[in-house]
């Protein structure tokens, strides 16, 4: 859907009582500027496997009707020898200056990585506050790629009771025994946190989740 603002251009202003002469060549002129639509070809997140090649998809934008794809703007390095998480940016902008951006994630993989959807589904969040089931939800995005919707299982959401927006959601992989996994990338309203000592049992996951000076014991069990 194209998003559309229009601009009325000031005539004169009138300031105290003090007036201006009317501009009758501006007056009742205005001009339409088309905020661009621009999204990503292929997937927001992609995976590469550690010593290979990243191709980027690109992304297409349209001014209006107009297809103006050739003039985004794509920044953002990837390490393809370095396993982790990269961020590539899409940035363009209108005739008016108006600029949009939106991104994609990109993760580097190593070989030794376990491909599977076995450990797709719901399961029990257990830490320092409680037992939850059903708290938490991981899912395998493909690839060896997995995410999880709350690494800390519940423990301010519903341990603290601080709502939805305090869980701390992230993504990993796990080696190719089924025995360690590793975090990628995690967000919260505090920032960054550290996946540490993962540990898989068949489908149950143990942690420890760092911020700063908080190392707390996490234990996922699917239901």
């Amino acid at each position: 859907m194209k998003k559309i603002i229009k601009y009325i251009l000031p005539v004169c202003a009138l300031f105290m009582f003090t007036a201006c002469e009317p501009d009758y060549e501006t007056e009742g002129v205005s001009r339409i500027t088309y905020f661009n639509d621009i999204e990503l070809i292929g997937e927001d997140n992609l995976v590469v496997e550690q010593g290979g090649t990243y191709t980027e998809p690109g992304a297409k934008a349209f001014e209006d009707e107009t297809d103006v794809s050739d003039q985004v703007v794509i920044s953002g390095n990837i390490d393809v020898n370095t396993v982790g998480d990269y961020t590539v940016s899409y940035y363009i902008e209108n005739v008016d200056g108006f600029g949009k951006t939106i991104t994609r994630k990109v993760f580097v993989l190593p070989a030794d990585r376990k491909i599977s959807d076995e450990y797709d589904g719901k399961y029990t969040g257990t830490n320092s506050t409680g037992v939850y089931p059903s708290a938490v939800t991981i899912t395998h995005l493909g690839e060896g790629l997995y995410y999880c919707t709350d690494l800390i299982a519940a423990r301010y959401e519903k341990g603290f009771e601080y709502g939805s927006a305090y869980r701390i959601p992230g993504y990993f992989y796990i080696n190719t025994a089924g025995t360690e996994y590793y975090g990628l990338t995690t967000s919260s309203p505090w920032g960054e946190w550290t996946v540490a000592n993962g540990t898989l049992s068949g489908t149950t996951f143990d942690h420890f989740l760092q911020f700063s000076t908080v190392n707390t014991p996490i234990t996922l069990t699917k239901d």
